[in-house]
Order: structure tokens, then sequence, then C-alpha cells
């Protein structure tokens, strides 16, 4: 294997990527074992290491910089900001993400990503391998990492998207189905999501190594079915959400209640729109008064 020449660009992002690429560069990762080399100016590099986003100021330098990396020109984005600008893609200055500017070949997803993930990355991409005995690559306790789903538990009822501060989870609507997406290459692995859900239905696992050639990839979703209308057929809302909450209100909460429990789920298998027809109307408020006699004791 011949010498392979890494230049870094360092662009818009919080620099956590940078130091965990530096980190890679210490002896014990073995890189220079495997003729890896960090060069100083990209003429000499046949590699390219992008982290954080781009900015407007940092477009042209990233494509000059380009262009003087030898061939094959190899491009590996490092960490979130590099796959999709993550909590600055709304800033004004930035760009990008950085493969709309120029090619890339590889995305090693994180926030930031672990030196292991970012070396395990550079190795497969050589098509090398690494022995992997020592302690320092067994993953941590309570690390964070890629998601998991527990499909037996998830009610999608968007609890998840609505806490998610980096916008990474996507609520869809689809027919008979509602998907719930987690796109990790967005994710800031804060866990809110894993602590807000009221099934504990997402976990955040150990799984760090997420390298890819295709960051659409960089997905978890679930999917439960939809209720249908009773009135007008519309799929408008996540049936084990219904089932989960009827449980709650009648079994947990208030179990005198269970005598009206056909009365409640007639009422919730309507969509808003035919909720508020003058009959179905009506009969929610006739439903509710009988409730609210029962809650009394009377």
């Amino acid at each position: 294997m011949g010498k392979i020449s890494v230049y870094r660009f360092l662009s818009a992002g919080c620099n956590g990527c940078d130091v965990q690429v530096l980190e890679c560069l210490v002896p014990r990762y073995k890189l220079a074992e495997l003729n890896v080399e960090v060069v100083s100016n990209p003429e000499e590099a046949n590699v390219l290491v992008l982290t954080g986003g781009v900015n407007i100021k940092g477009r042209e330098e990233l494509i000059k910089v380009y262009e003087k990396i030898n061939p094959p020109k190899i491009v590996i984005a490092v960490g979130n900001c590099a796959l999709t600008k993550e909590i600055f893609d709304k800033g004004y200055p930035m760009v990008g993400p950085p493969d709309q500017i120029v090619p890339v070949n590889f995305y090693v997803p994180g926030c930031p990503p672990r030196p292991q993930a970012i070396v395990k990355a550079v190795t497969q991409i050589l098509g090398a391998k690494l022995e992997e005995k020592e302690d320092y690559w067994v993953t941590p306790e309570g690390f964070r990492g890629k998601h998991e789903f527990d499909r037996d538990k998830c009610i999608g009822c968007g609890a998840c998207a609505q806490v998610c501060s980096s916008d990474a989870i996507d609520i869809i609507d689809e027919g008979e189905k509602r998907v719930v997406r987690i796109n990790y290459g967005r994710c800031s692995f804060c866990a809110f999501c894993q602590d807000e859900c009221p099934t504990q239905a997402i976990r955040l696992t150990r799984e760090y190594h997420l390298l890819t050639n295709n960051r659409g990839t960089t997905y978890v979703t679930n999917d439960v079915n939809l209720l249908e209308c009773a009135s007008c057929g519309t799929f408008f809302f996540p049936q084990p959400q219904i089932d989960w909450a009827l449980k709650r209100i009648i079994e947990e909460k208030v179990p005198k209640y269970l005598e009206f429990k056909d009365e409640i789920l007639d009422a919730m298998k309507l969509c808003l729109k035919c909720r508020r027809e003058i009959m179905n109307v009506k009969k929610a408020k006739k439903t509710l008064a009988e409730l609210s006699a029962k809650a009394r004791g009377s």
C-alpha cells in the first residue's frame, strides 16, 4: 500500500470534530502503520478530510483546496455538520452542505464522531484492517450512538419530534401509515427523544461505526398504523396512541370510566373535521356530561 496523505479542511462548526481528528493521529490508533500521514499543504495530499459546515467565505477556499489535492481525490466528510450543517443549518452565512460544493466520497456521522469511528472509517476506505483488542475500542458505558426503535412500544405520538432540538426527527403520514424518521446525520445525540418518549420506544445504542458513502442512508425509521375515521374514511391518527391513551385513562387513571369505554372510543374514531359536525358535537357533549357526573359520584 502506498503512502496516503491527508489534508484537513476546517470550516464553520464548533471544532469538536477537529479535536477528534487530531486524536486519531496519536500512536495508539496505528494510522502511521498504514502509511497514513497528515500534510500541511493540499498539493501534497490525495485525501481531503472535511469538518464543519461551509460558510460563504469558506466556499471558494474549499473549491481551491479540492482542485489542488492529487488523484484519486478522496473526500471524507467527518461529523454531522459536514453532512447536513446540523444546528448551523439556518445560519445566514451558511452554504452547502459541503457535498453540494465538492464531490464527497464518504461520510462519518456523529456529533462529534469518536476518534475510533474515524480511524475505522479510514481503514475501511483503504481496504485495510486493524485489530481492535485494546480497551479503548470498547464503547464506554452510557455512550449515546445510533438510535433503535422498539416497534412494539412506539405509538407514533410525535413527542420525540416535538422535543428534538436539532430538527432531526420527521413525522410523515403516508396513506395508512405514520412514519417516524430520525436522521442521525442531523442529530446531536442529546437523548431528549429517549428521555421524553412516553413509552420508552426509542433508545440510543452504543453503535458508533456509522460510515456510509450515501448520506441518504443516515436514517432510522419506524411506522405505525393510522386509524381510519369512522365517518369520512380519512386516515388521521395513530391507532397505537389511541389504544395507549384509552388504557391510561380507563385502566390506570379513572377506572370509573370503564363503562363508557365504547362511547369514548367512538368519539376518538372521528377525525377533527367530522367532530365539528353538529350531530357529533351533541353526542360528545352528552358523553362529557355523563363522564362528569360519574366523576362526581352521582
